[in-house]
C-alpha cells in the first residue's frame, strides 16, 4: 500500500489535484492463509464482505492521511478505493448458487462459453453544482441512472465527463453446474486476461442491490492421478485375464459400451474407436496429447449413432450438434472437456456447418468473432451411402475411420431386437458398475506420458509408405499422426509408459478395417467375433498379411 501512495503522490500538483484524481489498489488475499492467522477476518469475509471491503478502504485512506505530504489533506476519501482479489477461498466459506442473498459472497463453477467485444467501466465520475456550491464536488464509482442533487441548493448536479476515470469490462457467459440457463457476469480490467473460452471456472461474487459484483476468477485445471493408484479390482483381474495384450484387454473393455443397445459382438469396431477417443480425450485435458476424433461409414450409421449416445454419458459432458442446436462454434466450446456427438448423417448438416467443423478440426482452433480458442473436446460423426472421393476427403482429416453397419451381423441383429421386443432388457446392477469402472479407469490412466519407440515407430512408417504407394487418397498425412496417437491411447490404457509392436498391429488393424473397398487386407482378417480366442485368430492372420504388406513386424 505505501509503495502505491508514493507513486500516486509524486505524480501530483497543484494542476492534477484539482482534477480528483483517483487512487485504486489490488489487493489479492490468500483466503486460507488469512483463516490460518486471523480467524476472525476470514469469517468477517464469510459473513460481510461488503463491510470487510469498507474497512480496507478505511485502513487505505488512512495510510494516505498518514503520508507526509502538502496534498493529503485535500484528498477525499471516495477518492481512494480497494479492490480485493481471493484466491484459495475454501467450500465452506463460500455459499452456492440458492443461498444468493444480498451481501452475501457466493461462489459459482461453470464453464466459459461466450465473450462479449471490450468496452468501457466508469469506476471514478466527478459531479459538480451549477451554482458553484463550495465544497460540493460530489465523486461516485460508477455512473448513476438519474443525476444526483447538490446537498446546499437542491440542484440538479452535472458531470464533469473529463474528469471520468475508465477501465475495461467484457460481458462473459458461463454455463454453470446444475444448471439449465446461462448466466451472464460482468468480468472487469485485472480479471480479462484470465478468460479463455472452453475453460471451467469458480466465479466469487458479492450480491450488490442491484448487480453482482465479481471478485475474483480461479481456474479449474484438472490433476493426474499418480502412478502408484491402484486401478479397480475388476479391471486388474480383465488385464491379467487378456494376458496383458493390448488387443484383447481395449477390446474386452469396449464391449461393456451399448451392452443393452445391441449384441455384444456388433460394431466392436466403432465401439473400441469410441473407447480409444474417450481415453484420448482424458490425456490430453491433462498431458496435452492428441485427440482422436470419431467417423463411422457404412451402409446404415443408424445403429452406430444410438452407440455413439451411449458412449457420450461416459464423458464429464457432452453436446448433441442437430437441428436445434445449429451453432458449430458454441457446441464445440460448450463440447470443452468432452464430446460433441453429431447424431444425424453428415449429409444433413449444411455446407457452412461441415466447413467449420473441418477446420476446427484440422488446425485444433475454434475462430470466432473476438479470436480464436483451442479446440478441447472430440468431434464424433458419422455418415452413410458417402461417394468415395467425399469420405476420403473427410477422412483425411478424421484420420482414422470406424466400421459402421456394414450388413455383416443381420442375423445377430433381428435375433436381439426381437427378443428385446418380447422381454425388454432391464440394465443390472453388474452392467452399470462396469460402465463406471471403464469411466474410472480411463480417468485414472490419463495423466501417463507415453513415449513412442524406434520398433513401434519403424512399423508404422513401413506400413504408411506402402499405404500411401497403394491408395495415396484414402491415405492422407493425417493418418501417421493418428496412428501414434492410437499406439499411445493402447499404451496408456495398459498402463504402460512406452508403445510396443503390439500397439502398432493394433492401430494398424483399426486404419485398414475402416478404409473405403476394397481394402487392401482381406475381409476375413477384419472381422471382431464374440469369441476372444476366435479374435486372436483373425489378428494372427492379420499379422501375417502385415507381414507380406510392409516387410518383417516382429
Amino acid at each position: 500500500m505505501k509503495t502505491s501512495i508514493c507513486d500516486y503522490l509524486d505524480h501530483l500538483n497543484n494542476e492534477t489535484i484539482v482534477r480528483f484524481p483517483p487512487l485504486r489498489f489490488l489487493l489479492k488475499l490468500d483466503v486460507m492463509d488469512l483463516c490460518d492467522a486471523f480467524p476472525e477476518l476470514g469469517d468477517l469475509i464469510h459473513k460481510e464482505p461488503v463491510k470487510f471491503n469498507n474497512i480496507c478502504n478505511e485502513i487505505f485512506f488512512a495510510c494516505l492521511k498518514s503520508t507526509e505530504n502538502e496534498y493529503t489533506q485535500i484528498i477525499q476519501a471516495s477518492q481512494v478505493a480497494v479492490t480485493i482479489r481471493l484466491k484459495s477461498l475454501p467450500r465452506v466459506l463460500s455459499r452456492s448458487t440458492s443461498q444468493s442473498r444480498c451481501g452475501n459472497l457466493v461462489t459459482h463453477f461453470g464453464l466459459l462459453l461466450n465473450i462479449s467485444k471490450l468496452t468501457s467501466n466508469v469506476f471514478h465520475s466527478v459531479w459538480s453544482c451549477p451554482e458553484e456550491c463550495e465544497g460540493n464536488e460530489l465523486i461516485l464509482h460508477y455512473i448513476p441512472k438519474a443525476s444526483p442533487k447538490c446537498s446546499l441548493c437542491k440542484s440538479t448536479m452535472f458531470e464533469n465527463s473529463g474528469l471520468r476515470g475508465c477501465g475495461e469490462q467484457v460481458i462473459a457467459t458461463f454455463k454453470l453446474k446444475n444448471t439449465l440457463l446461462c448466466k451472464r457476469f460482468t468480468i472487469i480490467d485485472d480479471l480479462i486476461p484470465l478468460l479463455k473460452l472452453g475453460s471451467s471456472y469458480f466465479i466469487h461474487t458479492v450480491v450488490l442491490k442491484q448487480t453482482v459484483a465479481v471478485w475474483s476468477l480461479e481456474e479449474h485445471i484438472m490433476l493426474h492421478v499418480p502412478p502408484t493408484f491402484s486401478a479397480p479390482s475388476d479391471i486388474k483381474d480383465l488385464y491379467a485375464a487378456c494376458d496383458s495384450c493390448p488387443l484383447r484387454f481395449i477390446y474386452c473393455l469396449a464391449s461393456s459400451i451399448g451392452v443393452n443397445v445391441y449384441p455384444i459382438n456388433c460394431f466392436m469396431n466403432a465401439k473400441i474407436n469410441l473407447l480409444l477417443s474417450l481415453s484420448s480425450l482424458k490425456s490430453h485435458l491433462c498431458t496435452g496429447s492428441a485427440i482422436i476424433h470419431f467417423l463411422a461409414a457404412g451402409s446404415d450409421t443408424g445403429y452406430v449413432s444410438e452407440l455413439m449416445r451411449r458412449a457420450a454419458l461416459l464423458a464429464d459432458r457432452h453436446t448433441i450438434l442437430g437441428l436445434s442446436n445449429t451453432v458449430v462454434e458454441t457446441a464445440l466450446i460448450a463440447s470443452s472437456g468432452g464430446v460433441c456427438v453429431m447424431p444425424l448423417p453428415l449429409k444433413v448438416y449444411n455446407q457452412k456447418q461441415i466447413s467449420t467443423l473441418m477446420s476446427s478440426i484440422e488446425t485444433g482452433d475454434i475462430n470466432l468473432e473476438v479470436g480464436k480458442c483451442k479446440l478441447k473436446c472430440a468431434v464424433w460423426g458419422q455418415g452413410m451411402d458417402f461417394k468415395k472421393n467425399t469420405l476420403c476427403n473427410i477422412g483425411s482429416v478424421f484420420g482414422l475411420i470406424s466400421r459402421g453397419d456394414n450388413q455383416e451381423a443381420e442375423d445377430d441383429l433381428v435375433d436381439f431386437t426381437l427378443k428385446a421386443a418380447m422381454e425388454p432388457a432391464m440394465t443390472t446392477k453388474e452392467e452399470l458398475q462396469a460402465l463406471k469402472d471403464v469411466s474410472n479407469y480411463i480417468e485414472l490412466v490419463a495423466g501417463y506420458t507415453v513415449i513412442v519407440t524406434e520398433e513401434t515407430e519403424n512399423v508404422l512408417r513401413n506400413y504408411f509408405l506402402a499405404a500411401r504407394k497403394e491408395k495415396p487418397k484414402s491415405v492422407s498425412v493425417k493418418c501417421i499422426e493418428v496412428l501414434i496417437a492410437v499406439c499411445m491411447t493402447s499404451a496408456r490404457l495398459c498402463r504402460r509408459n512406452a508403445t510396443n509392436i503390439n500397439d502398432a498391429v493394433f492401430a494398424i488393424w483399426l486404419h485398414v478395417s475402416g478404409l473405403p473397398s476394397p481394402r487392401f487386407a482381406p475381409e476375413e482378417y477384419l472381422e471382431t467375433p464374440a469369441n476372444i480366442k476366435k479374435f486372436d485368430k483373425v489378428i494372427n492372420l492379420f499379422i501375417g498379411w502385415l507381414e507380406q504388406f510392409t516387410g518383417t513386424v516382429y
